[in-house]
C-alpha cells in the first residue's frame, strides 16, 4: 500500500485549493489561496511586522532576519510534499492587498499522515483566520488522501491550542514537556466544505414509519399480555411470604402485572425492530 501511495505522489500532482473569497468576523472579504514564489516579497513584508512573540510562537525560535532566499524557500515549495496557503487582504475591485496569514501541510515521509502550521499577522488577530486556514488544509488532507493531521503548539499559545480545541483536534499533554502534540483525524468527523453522504434509503429506527393500528395486532398483544399474567400470577403465589389468601393475592397479582408492563415493552421493540428489518429488505 506504502508503494502504491509513493506512485501516485511522484505521478502525478496533488489536488490544490483554487482561490476563494472567505468572509471573517469583520465581515470583510479576504482571499484564501495556495501561495508560488511570486509570493515571496509578501511573505518578507509580512514577516518584518510580525512581533518577536509571534515569530517565537510559530517556529519555537526568533528569527532576525527573513531574507529573499528564505522567503521564497517558503512558497517555492514541491507541491508533491507541501501546500502552503495564504489570507490576503482584498479590496472591493478583486485586487489583493497585504499578505496577513499563512498556514502549511507538509506530508510525513510516509505519506500517511501530514504536519500543519499558522502564522497570523499580530494586527489581524480574532478574525478567524487560523481557524479558516485549519478548515481548509483538512479539506485539502482529505483530498489527498491523508487520514491524519499533526502539529505541535507550545503549552504558553493558548489562542492557537483553543483553535484546534474548537476545531475537533486531540491535544497530548506530556508532563516533562512545553509542547502539546495536537491530532487532527479526518477521516472519521465530518469536516466542513467536503459532500455529506447521500441520504439513507430506509428509515432510521428511530423515527419509524406510521402506520394505522391494526385490530389483529392489538388483539394478539392483549392474548400474549394475559397469557404472561396468568402464568405468573400463578406462578407467584407460591413466593409470597404470607399465609393470608389476601396478601398473597394482591402480591401476586401486583408482581404479575409489573412483570407483564415489561413484557409489553419488550413485545413492542421486538416488532420495531422486526418491521426495521423487513423495510431494510425491500
Amino acid at each position: 500500500m506504502a508503494r502504491l501511495v509513493n506512485a501516485a505522489l511522484t505521478s502525478s500532482a496533488l489536488p490544490a485549493l483554487p482561490p476563494r473569497l472567505v468572509c471573517l468576523r469583520d465581515g470583510r472579504d479576504y482571499r484564501l489561496r495556495p501561495l508560488g514564489p511570486a509570493d515571496a516579497p509578501r511573505v518578507a513584508e509580512m514577516f518584518a511586522t510580525l512581533s518577536t512573540e509571534s515569530i517565537r510562537a510559530r517556529y519555537g525560535y526568533l528569527i532576525h532576519d527573513m531574507s529573499p532566499e528564505r522567503a521564497t524557500r517558503l512558497v517555492d515549495v514541491d507541491p508533491q510534499r507541501e501546500a502552503p496557503l495564504g489570507i490576503f487582504e482584498c479590496d472591493a475591485a478583486g485586487r489583493e492587498g497585504r499578505l496577513w496569514a499563512m498556514g502549511r501541510l507538509v506530508h510525513a515521509p510516509d505519506n500517511q499522515s501530514a504536519e500543519c502550521a499558522f502564522l497570523v499577522h499580530d494586527s489581524q488577530r480574532r478574525l478567524g483566520m487560523a481557524s479558516t486556514l485549519l478548515k481548509y488544509l483538512r479539506v485539502l488532507g482529505r483530498r489527498r488522501g491523508l487520514p491524519r493531521l499533526f502539529a505541535q503548539v507550545r503549552r504558553e499559545n493558548k489562542a492557537m491550542l483553543n483553535v484546534f480545541i474548537q476545531n475537533g483536534a486531540r491535544l497530548h499533554f506530556a508532563p516533562d514537556s512545553d509542547v502539546v502534540e495536537i491530532d487532527i483525524p479526518l477521516r472519521l468527523p465530518k469536516i466542513l466544505f467536503d459532500k455529506g453522504a447521500p441520504a439513507p434509503s430506509i428509515p432510521g429506527m428511530s423515527s419509524p414509519e406510521k402506520k394505522g393500528v391494526s385490530l389483529v395486532a392489538v388483539v394478539a398483544d392483549l392474548v400474549f399480555v394475559a397469557a404472561f399474567f396468568s402464568f405468573f400470577y400463578y406462578v407467584l403465589q407460591s413466593h409470597v411470604p404470607s399465609n393470608d389468601p389476601t396478601m398473597i393475592r394482591f402480591w401476586a397479582t401486583m408482581a404479575a402485572a409489573c412483570m407483564s408492563g415489561v413484557f409489553w415493552l419488550a413485545l413492542q421493540m421486538l416488532k420495531t425492530v422486526f418491521r426495521f428489518q423487513r423495510a431494510s429488505r425491500k
